[in-house]
């Protein structure tokens, strides 16, 4: 039993030093920092835009800056979210 979670443990350990040898999503490519940026920003957009909004391209929701590209669920999930923490 202690051999097995030595044993799960060293590998947890060797796939979390792996992974860190390896650059982020978004790395070199401000000022879209990678995911963490990508879910603040969607919640900024279902917070202040009406639904109709989300998916379109506008002056106030640059769709190549991190646009929605989850189905309308997620994103109202996320609007939820947004409600309840704050």
């Amino acid at each position: 039993m202690k051999s097995e979670i030595l044993a799960i443990a060293c590998v947890a350990l060797s796939l979390r030093s792996i992974v860190s040898l390896y650059s982020y999503s978004g790395f070199d490519s401000s000022p879209m920092y990678g995911d963490y940026e990508a879910q603040r920003h969607w919640q900024e957009v279902t917070i202040n835009l009406e639904p109709g909004q989300w998916y379109t391209n506008s002056s106030n929701n640059d769709l190549l800056y991190w646009g929605l590209d989850y189905p309308p669920l997620t994103a109202h999930h996320s609007y939820l979210l947004q409600i309840i923490c704050n």
